[in-house]
């Protein structure tokens, strides 16, 4: 069943068991597969608990439930806390931080931090970004805390003052259509050239500004330069406007709602910006199905999340 928005969600899926069968029918929406073999109850029966959540293959013996092998893991958390926090992740326009999470939906920030870095997990799974085409606007973005607002002690010596410690983006977006964001440990083009060969079509015309790290990494495609240094930013339909105006929502989710983000983890909350940049055009409950497509073998521990840091 649809819904367009919390309160109908809630009204929709206002008990536990409603909430469980969401998530079976999205995980087993051409009939129920055991995990640890495979079989399909097709082929040999799938024994269903009355009165528990389990399910018990007929085939290897062993039981399991909606929550294994996927992100949701064994987790105490309830099925309807899940698709809410879903609902939230997926539907804010620059987020949701684990303290407000954790708020919303009465558990702790460590419960709700691990629960949306389980989330993220599910989305840098899928699919890389696919082919852009026709008409692409490519930039660069460094995001992260000025040099010049740091205390001495913490002040990145013997780097370009532009970087500084600062996490390296390159954005690509076709005008009409997706957008891809990847962070790079360093923005030249040795390293930007696979990204591009990968992504952009190789009839594509690229719009860039008149930065030189583009020089010889766009493999041929026809380049379109504005020229930002003398004031240029438009030059007939030659623009990277779109791209600009993207990063700068992308900084005030980074700053404004998470406020730091590690280097290790801030891949994962860019693809779910992108993620949701890119399914603008599509409803809360469509938003929700398309992400829980990839929820099959998405189980991550929390050692595996905390390595690098944590982050609101």
């Amino acid at each position: 069943m649809q819904f367009t928005s919390l309160t109908t969600l809630l009204r929709t899926y206002n008990t536990e068991e409603k909430s469980r069968q969401y998530f079976a029918n999205r995980r087993w929406s051409n009939g129920i597969i055991c995990p640890h073999c495979g079989n399909h109850e097709s082929e040999k029966k799938i024994y269903i608990f009355k009165t528990s959540e389990y399910y018990k293959c007929g085939a290897c013996g062993k039981k399991f439930t909606v929550r294994t092998k996927t992100f949701l893991g064994d987790s105490k958390v309830s099925y309807q806390n899940w698709l809410v926090a879903l609902y939230l992740v997926t539907s804010h326009k620059k987020g949701i931080s684990s303290f407000q999470l954790s708020k919303d939906i009465g558990v702790t920030q460590k419960t709700a931090w691990f629960m949306l870095q389980r989330i993220l997990h599910v989305v840098s799974t899928g699919d890389d970004g696919g082919k852009l085409s026709g008409t692409v606007e490519v930039d660069e973005v460094y995001v992260g805390g000025k040099e010049g607002n740091k205390h001495k002690s913490k002040k990145t010596v013997n780097i370009n003052k532009n970087e500084g410690d600062k996490a390296m983006f390159l954005g690509m977006i076709q005008r009409g259509g997706l957008l891809i964001i990847r962070k790079f440990d360093k923005l030249n083009k040795a390293h930007i050239q696979p990204l591009i060969d990968r992504h952009i079509t190789e009839d594509a015309i690229v719009n860039t500004d008149e930065s030189t790290i583009y020089k010889g990494a766009l493999s041929g495609r026809e380049r379109r330069v504005v020229n930002h240094s003398i004031g240029q930013y438009v030059m007939e339909n030659n623009t990277t406007n779109r791209i600009e105006g993207v990063f700068a929502h992308f900084k005030r989710m980074v700053n404004g709602i998470h406020h730091y983000l590690s280097h290790f983890h801030i891949q994962k909350y860019t693809n779910m910006f992108c993620f949701r940049w890119n399914t603008m055009n599509c409803g809360e409950s469509e938003r929700i199905e398309l992400l829980l497509m990839n929820m099959n073998n998405t189980k991550i521990t929390y050692k595996e999340v905390v390595h690098g840091g944590q982050e609101g």
